[in-house]
């Protein structure tokens, strides 16, 4: 690992090897928390198509994240491989820690994606009941005219 030509990925320096893999996954991660994070207005067909959207974004995030966890396995495998020597002279705890430290783009990743899946999760609960609290505003509304 420590011969790998680092590329630049997501603001990070990474294996060249790994960032070809990681880098689409992280720019699409990216693209979401973005949307995730933008304001949005009460108006019902924006919390309708945004509900949808989030629904997409759910599904895609789940996929993202079993991609990730696949490459974080691979790459603690890499590193135990690459380390084996090191490694076998260690205590369990500290060996633990190492390979974490050698799979931190990985890591990252890995609760990134977690997070934004949760995030798409709570933000559709959230958005439904804005929904409902719409459609009864609008039943009141109707009833006194």
């Amino acid at each position: 690992m420590m011969d790998d030509i680092l590329v630049e990925c997501n603001g990070e320096l990474l294996p060249e090897t790994m960032a070809g893999r990681l880098e689409p996954l992280c720019r699409e991660a990216h693209d979401i928390q973005q949307y995730l994070s933008a304001p949005y207005s009460g108006e019902i067909n924006v919390l309708l198509d945004r509900l949808s959207t989030l629904n997409v974004y759910m599904a895609r995030s789940g996929e993202m994240l079993a991609e990730a966890v696949f490459l974080q396995e691979e790459a603690i495998n890499r590193a135990f491989e690459e380390n084996k020597d090191r490694i076998d002279c260690m205590a369990a705890t500290v060996a633990n820690k190492y390979l974490t430290s050698c799979c931190r783009h990985e890591n990252r990743l890995v609760k990134w994606l977690d997070r934004i899946n949760a995030t798409c999760k709570h933000q559709s609960d959230n958005l439904r009941t804005q929904i409902s609290f719409a459609k009864e505003q609008f039943i009141l509304e109707n009833r006194v005219k």
